[in-house]
């Protein structure tokens, strides 16, 4: 189910609404977005990094990037992505913790869909943050692509077989275990600088909130 950035931005005025109420007058340094804008840029899809992007870097050790894991405690200790860091949705407008994230770094946004995460990301552009993303499809695509990854049937493409190689020897490290990338004979490709904007768009995987 795909769930519209109309949709996210109804119930994120009134987010928006109440932690500006609630917020301190002398906290709020930065230039507030317009909303309409931020919900046509959330539209493009250009601001989702795919699940094996991520796993790329996490795999190749970049440095150039936080994760941020807004999903219940229980949810987080359950499982999380190796590195992430746990950051409650309910706590985003806590600016003083915020500053736990160094702003020169890619910030990820993880959540278990789209929906919450598209919901932080748009609070964290209101509050300053400019380079942030979200991971596609969030932690129930995450599982499901590293734990059972799908082996190609039938004809498949090139690109089809890589992926699914790529899954497979990546999910014990995603997955919280420990890793060795046998060569398979194939190179796997090193993933693009960690910082920029993202301008090609993907597939827009929702797999919840």
């Amino acid at each position: 189910m795909q769930i519209s950035a109309k949709t996210i931005g109804f119930s994120l005025l009134l987010l928006l609404g109440l932690i500006l109420a609630f917020t301190p007058a002398d906290t709020v340094q930065h230039k507030q977005i317009p909303i309409k804008t931020l919900l046509n840029e959330l539209e493009q899809n250009s601001v989702y990094v795919p699940a094996d992007e991520l796993a790329h870097w996490i795999i190749d050790k970049e440095p150039g990037f936080n994760i941020a894991d807004i999903r219940t405690k229980k949810d987080f200790n359950s499982y999380h992505i190796p590195g992430s860091v746990h950051f409650p949705f309910e706590q985003l407008d806590n600016i003083g913790k915020l500053d736990l994230f160094d702003k020169s770094k890619t910030l990820i946004l993880v959540s278990n869909g789209n929906t919450k995460a598209g919901q932080a990301w748009i609070l964290l552009k209101q509050m300053g943050f400019e380079d942030i993303f979200i991971l596609a499809g969030g932690m129930n695509h995450w599982v499901k692509i590293f734990s059972n990854p799908e082996q190609p049937k039938g004809s498949y493409t090139d690109d089809e077989l890589f992926t699914y190689q790529f899954r497979k020897a990546a999910g014990p490290a995603v997955m919280g275990r420990s890793l060795t990338i046998t060569d398979s004979g194939n190179d796997m490709a090193k993933p693009k600088p960690v910082r920029r904007k993202r301008k090609k768009a993907i597939k827009k995987v929702d797999e919840g909130c």
